[in-house]
């Protein structure tokens, strides 16, 4: 599962304000067995902390409610599509401020 989440070229990233949030939410979500991986934050992502969730589109809304439902909160939400070696970045509308 790893190995299809660190390839996709269409995916979701969440941000966090504090490193501790992003540690939270990764054993969170290792605990719900979710899909996703830890990643350094994107350069054309600004954010407190330099971890984000990379997660498959399909199971963002999944990822948010077991955030949500464990009291971690989520800083901002993006959609990616990777083109060669340009990142297309947009900000989604935020629904978890747990």
């Amino acid at each position: 599962m790893v190995s299809k989440v660190l390839s996709l070229d269409d995916y979701c990233v969440l941000t966090f304000n504090t490193t501790s949030n992003a540690l939270k939410a990764e054993r969170v979500l290792k605990d719900a067995n979710a899909e996703f991986i830890i990643m350094p934050t994107l350069r054309e992502i600004s954010s407190s902390c330099g971890l984000s969730v990379k997660t498959p589109p399909e199971n963002l809304q999944f990822v948010l409610d077991i955030l949500a439902r464990q009291g971690v909160p989520v800083e901002g939400m993006y959609h990616v599509l990777r083109r060669k070696r340009h990142n297309e970045v947009s900000k989604l509308e935020q629904v978890n401020k747990a």
